[in-house]
């Protein structure tokens, strides 16, 4: 028979302090990976991002109010069960956020070569609340026929681009939810 011990205390506590840590920096980790392949795919019109994004979130806010109301006995009073819905619904719509940016990513498609003509915008797309590209890059998606518009500077632009080079040719890993752009360059009619 074991008798309880406190000297293991504080080993169990810096595990799961450290288990905790691991899965919070990987989750960013991934979020800041998810946002950078994000900027350059494209969806099908059809796909409804955010709505999917609030289901999932009501979903796991359900369970955490199921949780709340049966596993707890003093737990069963209003507040408590609406401060474990917010939670979950919170906890949800973040982890499922930029899920189909990912699978549109890593899901099996084909890779895709076409022309298209395209735009200069200056200033170009928002990346986040710190400001916006210098340049962006605008033209139109072969497989899902919306407009996509990447970063680029002025310098980059004129660099890549001569006189006359009319037509982008762009290469896209293309699936059922999505375009992956893999790169472009700038070719003569």
């Amino acid at each position: 028979m074991e008798y309880p011990s406190f000297e293991n205390e504080p080993k169990k506590k810096a595990f799961w302090a450290a288990t905790c840590l691991i899965l919070v920096v990987g989750w960013i980790i991934y979020m800041l990976w998810a946002s950078r392949i994000g900027t350059r795919i494209v969806l099908m019109a059809s796909i409804p991002e955010w709505t999917t994004y609030i289901v999932v979130g009501c979903l796991v806010g359900l369970v955490f109010a199921g949780r709340a109301i049966y596993y707890r006995p003093d737990g069963r009073d209003l507040k408590r069960v609406a401060d474990s819905f917010v939670g979950g619904v919170c906890l949800g719509l973040v982890l499922s956020l930029n899920s189909y940016k990912v699978f549109t990513y890593l899901l099996p498609g084909e890779i895709v070569h076409y022309e298209s003509a395209y735009e200069l915008h200056i200033p170009g797309p928002s990346f986040g609340r710190s400001g916006r590209c210098e340049a962006g890059l605008r033209f139109k998606d072969l497989n899902t026929e919306r407009w996509i518009e990447l970063c680029t500077t002025e310098l980059e632009f004129n660099e890549r681009r001569k006189k006359g080079m009319d037509v982008v040719l762009v290469t896209a890993h293309s699936n059922k939810i999505g375009s992956y752009i893999v790169g472009y360059q700038f070719i003569y009619k």
